[in-house]
């Protein structure tokens, strides 16, 4: 396979980033004396809750239902500020444009695009099945050997992993978090000072 390399990489999540879903996880928690809680969490709340490895401490009593990312986002609508960004990347001989979604599938994704018609030949998609989603930055930096990489996302825990990630490899790395449909262009800044 003749993939193009030392390119600049443009990595695009899909939920939240190019795809306004609306979708919610239900969460549901069974404690020992057989006590249920339930609540609902945006796809950007999921991915900082998995960060703090609560769940991973006792899985068992956890249920998460993630029906509203599974299959074709029916109710879902193109975030316009992403969407034109990624028709540029696709036509710039500059880009490789990859999809990574934490999804357990790539068929919805996949068909949305195509029925707004994204030129989906011209894309990587990889979905990691899982809130880490490491291996599949990993996998497209080792495959791809990019020149840098600007990842496009609506969880700070993923692009916080994309960082790591292209810190390994000494990659050159760049950012945009997408909130309430657009950019979030001042959350760097915001970021700083509750880092202070």
């Amino acid at each position: 396979m003749n993939l193009p390399k030392d390119k600049k990489l443009v990595i695009f999540d899909f939920d939240e980033t190019l795809c306004k879903t609306n979708g919610l996880i239900k969460r549901t928690k069974t404690s020992n004396d057989g006590h249920v809680d339930v609540d609902f969490l945006t796809p950007g709340e999921y991915s900082s809750w998995r960060e703090t490895n609560e769940y991973n401490i006792n899985p068992l009593s956890w249920e998460l239902d993630f029906r509203s990312f599974t299959g074709y986002p029916n109710e879902g609508s193109p975030i316009p500020e992403t969407f034109e960004l990624l028709i540029e990347y696709l036509n710039s001989s500059e880009y490789v444009v990859a999809l990574v979604t934490g999804r357990d599938e790539l068929s919805g994704p996949y068909s949305f695009l195509v029925d707004h018609s994204i030129d989906v030949d011209k894309m990587i998609f990889m979905c990691s099945g899982d809130p880490n989603k490491r291996m599949c930055y990993e996998s497209l930096i080792n495959t791809l050997r990019p020149s840098s990489v600007l990842i496009y996302e609506d969880a700070t825990a993923y692009i916080d992993q994309c960082r790591e990630i292209c810190i390994k490899y000494n990659i050159s790395f760049d950012s945009r978090l997408i909130g309430d449909g657009k950019i979030r262009w001042d959350w760097k800044t915001i970021k700083r000072n509750e880092d202070v």
